[in-house]
């Protein structure tokens, strides 16, 4: 095993330790503002009935969350606003993997209080922008080098979220596929971010519980009119998927927009949340405790109507106006809501429909269908749903893929680049994997242009009468049998040029050029490009493979990057003839 990899292995056993330690630190600190605002302050627990007292006191804690959150934000670290994971996800592509040290601890805080006072978020986001921010904190402390940060920033962020999710599979797929908005994963990192998400899974399972987050009675499809009722699903759960972050972005182009201080958003949008949970607490928070609800089949049908488009709008209200939260939780309620409406609709239990339309609606609005699936399957326990599980949530990629094209958000996250080939970190990779398999004879063609040479003992002034009459900047010079001994540019002898009287005493001997660097048709293309940066040279004198004195011509530098364009399009076109 190599040195590299062994030290990579260590960090991910390490950073599965620091994501679960993060994930109970968050998850206590949310427990603890949610009894500080609504339990206390309000007199309203999750899930339980809400009294009339109470109901007029949830907008003074969203507002309150919000005031603070929005306080503690914009005054330490901006960038801790919002939904965490498309801050990961822009730090992975765009800025090296680096997160600055205070974000984490920043984004841990605020997003406790927004949650814990009742704002509609999640706890993906933050969790994973927290885990983030330390691996990276972790890269800096170690002096790694680019690529092994991004590396390490996908480890920590698959870390904790398999501790908090209790999902080791789909937390691993779900760190190395949320880059993309097409199928795309950074393959190399997968057991890195395995083994760190199934630490993180297996110490929370040792000192938490191993129970999945949501209690799923048994059930199975076995009649073929479920699959049906499950394709159905997955085609409303596309249409949701395309509504979700359209909606969402709105918002928050519309909250961005506001002549208002951007400190106090946070707050107005909490006013929001508030103003709508007198009428409907279900959008509160993450919502698990309707899921469960939902699951157990205890929610009349028009509440879950209502509460798909409701919840849409809380949480456009929260994260949208700049509030720190994810949106992982509330998706999976839309989807929830969703599918126990179908399985009412079907006349069917609503358990089987409520896991595969959470799966479905979050799979499809953030292009991540084959992590969802394992994620909401690990955490619900429903392994014998999977045949039905993937029907439904194909159906809703490609339903969300195809139509959200005439929509200007098409992903809950925006970072998102279509595949490795978009992404400002695999750049410079393709550059050089497309020049090293490339062989000069691919680029060059001898009998394209027919290059002039000249004899070392020519005089200067018959050279001008030549000169005047070619286009050529690059000047080969061969000896009295023919072989080539150097060369000379326009440049060498600008100044010359610029002294008739002194032409006559001088040979192209003269002026030549003899430390000269060749390159011949057998070399690969890589290590001809990198000989034009020698001495900044526009054209490289190509000799054969055989005698390195015999002049074949020369090859351009504009001719190799033509060539690479070339060649990566056709790449392209041969990786994703379907773009999906």
């Amino acid at each position: 095993m190599k040195r590299e990899h062994t030290r990579l292995i260590i960090d991910s056993l390490f950073l599965g330790v620091v994501g679960f330690l993060a994930a109970q630190v968050f998850t206590f600190l949310v427990d603890q503002a949610q009894h500080l605002f609504l339990i206390n302050l309000v007199g309203y627990e999750p899930g339980k009935v809400l009294s009339e007292t109470a109901r007029y006191l949830i907008p003074l804690s969203t507002t309150l969350g919000g005031l603070l959150s929005g306080l503690i934000v914009y005054s330490l670290a901006p960038e801790a606003e919002g939904h965490g994971t498309d801050a990961a996800i822009k730090a992975y592509h765009y800025e090296d993997g680096y997160i600055r040290p205070r974000v984490p601890f920043v984004k841990m805080i605020a997003s406790a209080i927004t949650i814990g006072s009742g704002g509609s978020a999640g706890r993906e986001g933050p969790v994973v922008q927290i885990s983030a921010g330390i691996a990276s904190l972790y890269a800096t402390l170690t002096k790694r080098s680019v690529p092994e940060r991004r590396l390490l920033l996908l480890v920590g962020m698959a870390a904790g979220l398999g501790a908090v999710f209790r999902s080791p599979i789909g937390a691993a797929m779900f760190a190395i596929g949320i880059l993309y908005s097409e199928m795309d994963i950074e393959s190399h990192t997968v057991l890195f971010c395995l083994l760190g998400s199934v630490t993180g899974y297996v110490l929370n399972g040792i000192f938490v519980t191993w129970e999945p987050l949501f209690h799923v009675p048994d059930i199975s499809v076995t009649r073929p009119d479920q699959y049906l009722f499950f394709a159905s699903l997955g085609v409303c759960s596309g249409i949701i998927a395309i509504i979700l972050p359209e909606a969402f972005y709105r918002i928050r182009d519309f909250f961005k927009g506001l002549k208002f201080p951007q400190i106090l958003k946070p707050a107005l949008g909490g006013l929001g949340v508030g103003l709508l949970a007198v009428a409907f607490p279900q959008v509160l928070g993450g919502g698990y405790p309707w899921i469960q609800a939902a699951i157990d089949g205890s929610l009349p049908a028009k509440l879950m109507l209502v509460l798909i488009f409701a919840k849409i709008l809380a949480l456009g209200l929260t994260v949208g106006s700049g509030g720190s939260g994810g949106v992982y939780a509330p998706s999976l309620f839309v989807g929830a809501m969703l599918g126990a409406l179908l399985a009412y609709c079907f006349q069917e239990p609503p358990a089987p429909y409520v896991v595969v339309g959470m799966l479905s609606v979050f799979g499809a609005a953030a292009r991540v269908p084959l992590a969802t699936l394992f994620m909401v399957i690990e955490m619900t326990g429903a392994f014998h749903m999977l045949g039905a599980a993937a029907l439904s949530v194909i159906m809703a990629y490609f339903v969300q893929k195809f139509f959200s094209s005439a929509f200007r958000y098409q992903s809950l996250y925006e970072w998102q680049v279509p595949t490795k080939f978009d992404s400002p970190a695999h750049r410079g990779e393709f550059f050089l994997d497309v020049l090293a398999e490339a062989k000069v004879k691919d680029v060059f063609d001898p009998k394209r242009k027919k290059w002039l040479v000249f004899p070392e003992s020519m005089p200067f002034r018959e050279f001008v009468k030549v000169f005047f009459e070619t286009e050529q900047h690059y000047f080969p010079v061969v000896n009295e049998e023919g072989k080539l001994v150097g060369i000379f540019s326009l440049n060498d002898i600008r100044e010359i040029l610029k002294q008739p009287e002194a032409w006559d005493l001088l040979t192209i001997k003269d002026v030549a050029r003899y430390d000269i660097i060749t390159t011949h048709p057998s070399e690969d293309i890589h290590t001809a490009f990198r000989k034009f940066t020698v001495r900044n040279i526009d054209a490289l004198p190509v000799v054969s493979d055989d005698d390195p004195r015999e002049f074949l011509g020369m090859l351009g530098r504009r001719e190799v990057i033509d060539f690479y364009n070339r060649r990566l399009e056709e790449l392209k076109k041969q990786k994703s003839p379907i773009r999906v």
